[in-house]
């Protein structure tokens, strides 16, 4: 460990709490113990070489996101402190340098060399960090910078170490800084002469004493208290003192053991601290101790210096507008795109990933994402599940495949994260590689396009030369379709909901629709594996200046395009509302309808989607639901339309024999009386997930 760990590690870390029953912490009860909005953990984790790298982890213990470098080794960082956000991740590597990241571990930046113990305001526009001395490497002072990228390099050399806090030194060594959210002030523990107490800059860069024989002070996130450790019969003991330095301090832990590194949970109610029974770090063990119980438990996963998330809520139920993006790839796990490293996800694994900055998605106000999520190469049947990040595996599904080696895809319109990630967790018997193009996203202001949803109309079948000259199969070419003005879309639409359908393929392949006149994007919409399938796919894609769309085969298909909808050109057009996922119905286990049955042959229900449990208020113009058909007993299709309108000739699941399972998100228009109509003209069970809605 180099010299600025040192001081990090063995001191705060000099004694460790001995739990009896440590095997019967399961992870689920570790989360439960936890208060507060259940954001991510970040801290330190010890690796199997003795090094010491950061990560991030779930409360539960599951997702462990080790922060790696380049080449795969430890970081070597300590020291985590998160944005006030919740969307990036501060430490100290081993440089030693202060650098920050996404939680899923991707998105490194440099912003400067030599610091410590780095910590935001609660602005966010400010780092404020303990700097070490050139001269005796142990005496450090406290200094701010913004939180924004720095130079590297020859060109990083040469700038000048960012400004001191204290205009005067305050005659020792400061370091652990934590700002006050409700007075600005910033406290700090201060050494001299083998003395530590903490002092305040009392918000106006004015040093002076505050509590006396105090060390690693944090001040809740109310303003009101710190927490700090100090020596009470040979060993460190955690503390909390009003915040003001009034009254008498208070004892919370005891024993012959060591606490220390405290950190506030975010609702105030706990504190994540260490516990080692001697000085060496490589016993450290992260807790959590909840102050109103005394409940006392051991972080999953490893962790120590931990700090949780402040993440505020998920953006659901705000009404937001829609920004074609285009496709952009931002998870590949086959080449590690958007990930750590390359690797499939594991069976029961989650991949994270962070959205922000890619192709323009901002980093404020974002409250949904579209993104086509594609499956391959999985080791066993089983289903994906797409969720805001922070919140529990849902019980819904958005892709599902029935065996090894599948291909498949599924447009996804899912709420992000406070943090602005998505998860999607493998739920299968074995691993698989997954794909997630964006396709565009929802901010919850008026900047973006509204929806109108459409009758479903079809704009293009090349079996019956319906919008293309021929009759024949589309073989590795590029089909310009013409949308505006066509299937009720205006001149001024801006992107349109299609569904795609691949008919008679001939081996395998895959669909790649993009705007009219820009580059092939490299993405897909729809893909099959072989010959002789039928698929359907759900996509929203940018209009071209011209009116067009491209649909580009790449293999051998028929394809079809039916118009459900369109973004912009509308003065009557609907905003979208994400809700948590959610099932409205499952013929297999009777839930939406009386029996456990399939639903028959050429049999209509009326789904209820409206005043349940689903979030979906009465009055609305359109839902969004994953439509899934499972346990199929022959070819056929599904079509879904609003209640009480006439059934359309178009489809929007397609299958081609028995014991089939296939996905689709469906965009459909909503009956007066709160109902869809899905038809299937073969039997077949049927699954149905709500993910939001447009109006109401």
């Amino acid at each position: 460990m180099r010299h600025t760990l040192s001081r990090r590690f063995a001191p705060m870390v000099a004694g460790a709490i001995a739990v009896t029953g440590l095997s019967a912490l399961a992870a689920p009860a570790a989360q439960a113990a936890l208060p507060g909005t259940p954001g991510l953990l970040a801290g330190s984790k010890i690796l199997s070489d003795g090094t010491v790298t950061t990560a991030t982890e779930n409360p539960d213990g599951s997702r462990l996101v080790l922060h790696l470098t380049s080449t795969g080794g430890s970081d070597q960082g300590g020291g985590a402190a998160w944005s006030p956000d919740g969307t990036s991740v501060v430490y100290v590597d081993g440089a030693p340098a202060v650098d920050t990241y996404r939680p899923n571990g991707t998105g490194e930046e440099f912003i400067n060399d030599g610091g410590a113990d780095p910590t935001y305001t609660p602005d966010g526009s400010t780092l404020i960090e303990a700097l070490q001395s050139n001269v005796d490497y142990t005496t450090y002072q406290l200094v701010s910078t913004p939180p924004t990228p720095g130079l590297t390099g020859a060109a990083g050399l040469n700038q000048p170490p960012p400004p001191p806090w204290f205009a005067t030194p305050t005659g020792g060594s400061d370091r652990y800084p934590s700002v006050s959210s409700s007075t600005g002030a910033v406290v700090f523990e201060h050494d001299t002469k083998g003395a530590s107490d903490i002092w305040t800059d009392h918000g106006n860069h004015t040093a002076g004493p505050l509590i006396l024989n105090g060390h690693q002070p944090d001040v809740s996130p109310d303003g009101s208290r710190i927490a700090f450790y100090r020596l009470v019969g040979g060993y460190d003991q955690l503390f909390v003192q009003a915040a003001d330095g009034s009254g008498s301090a208070t004892q919370v832990t005891s024993g012959s053991t060591n606490h220390t590194y405290p950190k506030w949970t975010p609702d105030g109610l706990g504190l994540d601290y260490n516990a080692n029974p001697g000085t060496d770090y490589l016993n450290t063990v992260g807790h959590h101790l909840v102050l109103a119980s005394g409940q006392d438990t051991v972080i999953p996963g490893g962790l120590f210096s931990v700090t949780q998330q402040p993440t505020g809520k998920t953006p659901l139920g705000i009404t937001s507008t829609f920004h074609s993006t285009g496709p952009t790839r931002v998870l590949d796990t086959r080449y590690g795109t958007g990930q750590v490293s390359k690797g499939a996800v594991a069976a029961g694994g989650t991949a994270a990933v962070a959205l922000v900055g890619a192709n323009g998605l901002p980093a404020k106000g974002v409250t949904a994402v579209v993104l086509n999520v594609t499956v391959t190469s999985p080791a066993s049947s089983g289903h994906l599940s797409v969720y805001p990040e922070g919140t529990a595996v849902p019980s819904t599904s958005n892709l599902n495949w029935t065996a090894a080696g599948q291909t498949i895809s599924n447009l996804v319109t899912v709420p992000v994260g406070a943090d602005g990630e998505v998860d999607l967790t493998n739920q299968s018997g074995g691993s698989t590689q997954v794909v997630a193009d964006l396709q565009g996203y929802y901010t919850g202001d008026t900047s973006g396009s509204t929806f109108t949803s459409v009758s479903p109309a079809r704009i293009l079948d090349t079996r019956y030369a319906q919008g293309i000259a021929t009759t024949t199969p589309i073989d590795n070419s590029t089909i310009r379709v013409t949308v505006r003005g066509q299937g009720g879309v205006p001149v001024g639409a801006g992107a349109v909901a299609l569904n795609l359908t691949a008919v008679g393929t001939t081996g395998a392949g895959y669909l790649e629709a993009y705007s009219d006149g820009a580059a092939a994007p490299t993405v897909s919409n729809v893909n099959w594996t072989g010959s002789g399938a039928t698929l359907a796919g759900l996509a929203i894609v940018p209009i071209g200046a011209d009116g067009s769309v491209d649909i580009k085969v790449h293999g051998e298909a028929n394809v079809l395009a039916d118009v459900f909808g369109y973004f912009g050109g509308s003065q009557t057009g609907q905003d979208f509302v994400g809700v948590a996922p959610d099932r409205l119905l499952d013929t297999r286990y009777a839930t939406g309808v009386p029996t456990r049955t399939p639903l028959p042959a050429g049999h209509t229900i009326a789904l209820q989607v409206t005043g349940g449990a689903g979030g979906v208020p009465s009055g609305v113009n359109a839902v969004v639901l994953n439509v899934t058909v499972t346990d199929t007993t022959g070819a056929g299709h599904l079509t879904a339309w609003a209640d009480g309108s006439a059934q359309p000739t178009s489809s929007n699941l397609n299958w081609t024999g028995r014991g089939q399972t296939f996905p689709n998100q469906v965009v459909v228009p909503v009956g007066p009386d709160g109902k869809v109509d899905l038809y299937v003209n073969s039997s077949a069970d049927v699954i149905a997930d709500v993910f939001g809605y447009y109006g109401g």
